[in-house]
């Protein structure tokens, strides 16, 4: 689908994504790692997402691709899968090049609007709230940063297991 009614000017389709894409999402992936850590001086090792995460996401339909208009080139990216009634939104990324053109706003709201076709009761990610660019964007798409008795469980986990590996 071609999401005229979120882009002014639309240059991307967002589609499924393809198994054979894999090595292409994680390209993208450290291409944004990159601006995320020089934003946030941070010099830890990049790395993608593992193959397991993009295809558990894939085999449940949430694995979408933009694919820009006209050259078929794959320019971002977005996971997710379900847990229970949430939606986890597992990683959102656009090529550096081309941020700020919309591309990541169309990608999360196909992911949401998927959901909600679903029947899921709502989305939840996590996300660095002090890099300048992270927190904003998905206040714009109406997340809210929950206080710690409204963190779901496998959020909590997942929060636990970041801090203990540093």
């Amino acid at each position: 689908m071609i999401l005229a009614l979120t882009m002014r000017n639309p240059i991307v389709t967002i589609r499924a994504a393809r198994t054979e894409e894999f090595a292409r999402l994680a390209e993208i992936e450290l291409n944004a790692f990159a601006v995320w850590a020089k934003a946030c001086c941070v010099s830890s090792q990049p790395s993608s997402s593992p193959q397991f995460v993009l295809q558990q996401s894939l085999d449940q339909g949430f694995l979408l691709v933009a694919e820009e208009l006209g050259s078929g080139r794959v320019t971002g990216f977005a996971a997710a899968h379900v847990v229970g009634r949430y939606l986890h939104i597992v990683e959102v990324d656009v090529e550096p090049d081309l941020h700020g053109k919309g591309i990541g706003k169309a990608l999360m709201l196909s992911l949401l609007e998927k959901g909600r076709h679903e029947g899921l009761g709502g989305a939840v990610l996590t996300t660095d709230r002090f890099a300048p660019f992270n927190a904003p964007f998905y206040a714009k798409l109406g997340f809210e940063i929950l206080t710690a008795a409204d963190v779901p469980g496998f959020i909590q986990e997942r929060l636990d297991s970041q801090i203990a590996s540093g």
